[in-house]
């Protein structure tokens, strides 16, 4: 479970420690943010596409409760 409070979309300037001791930031390295931005379009697509469709006795069950709830009014 994460314990972020920020969004996905937030552009972050996390430091990194490398193995060498040699501190960086994320921006600093590109290939890894253009993969980064790539994966985040990619979900973004992805989510785009879905799509909600209630199952007939869902729908079926709603309109019941809609028809009661007039005839007792």
């Amino acid at each position: 479970m994460s314990n972020s409070t920020l969004p996905v979309s937030t552009p972050t300037n996390y430091a990194v420690t490398e193995p060498e001791g040699k501190t960086t930031h994320m921006p600093e390295n590109k290939e890894l943010a253009l993969e980064e931005e790539r994966l985040h379009l990619q979900t973004l697509q992805a989510l785009n596409t879905v799509q909600y469709a209630p199952r007939t006795s869902t729908l079926i069950a709603i309109f019941d409760y809609a028809n009661n709830t007039e005839e007792e009014e």
